[in-house]
């Protein structure tokens, strides 16, 4: 999961319930550097949170203060639409 943090700038880095932007579909080595980044359709994150992310077709993720990930909003319905959860790998698809 990723920010936007500026003109087509994103970063992983995020805080706790942050809005996510889109998911790098690549690793970059450093600043500056150009990646994909899927802004719409299904994504599948990795969350994290001991409340695993809800499915009722209103509910999507924020970011999670560990980079990288997602986690079920505290309030409000957060970002896109929860379409799937998988609490065994800890991931849930989304619909951006």
């Amino acid at each position: 999961a990723v920010k936007l943090t500026g003109a087509y700038t994103v970063d992983n880095a995020t805080d706790d319930q942050e809005v996510v932007f889109g998911q790098a579909l690549a690793d970059a080595d450093g600043n500056a550097q150009a990646i994909p980044v899927k802004v719409r359709g299904v994504c599948v994150f990795e969350y994290t949170g001991a409340t695993a992310p809800t499915v009722d077709g209103v509910k999507g993720v924020l970011a999670s203060d560990t980079d990288g990930k997602v986690v079920a909003p505290t309030s409000g319905n957060g970002v896109g639409r929860n379409l799937k959860v998988d609490t065994g790998a800890k991931k849930v698809h989304v619909l951006l």
